[in-house]
């Protein structure tokens, strides 16, 4: 007898990040949180897929949604950059 295969099932896939961008991911990250679950919700707000409800995402994580949705320059950059810096020195 043959299986049914589930058609989305997740796939290992192995990947090459720099340290100091999985360092950025891991300050994201709490104790219990996934870093493979964390990267598959980037990829899919990276690609316009409305699958994380606001609520859902850290202050940091927003300022950064901001920051990557357009190309900000001028007082916009540098106010979203001041914002970035006070929000990822609180405890």
């Amino acid at each position: 007898m043959n299986r049914r295969i589930k058609r989305n099932r997740a796939v290992p896939i192995h990947i090459t990040l720099a340290p100091a961008l999985l360092d950025d991911i891991d300050a994201q990250l709490s104790h219990k949180m996934s870093r493979s679950n964390w990267i598959r919700g980037a990829c899919e707000l990276k690609l316009g897929k409305d699958v994380t409800e606001v609520a859902d995402l850290t202050s940091i994580q927003l300022v950064n949604v901001l920051r990557n949705r357009a190309n900000y320059e001028g007082p916009a950059e540098a106010i979203l950059k001041s914002l970035l810096q006070v929000l990822s020195k609180q405890p």
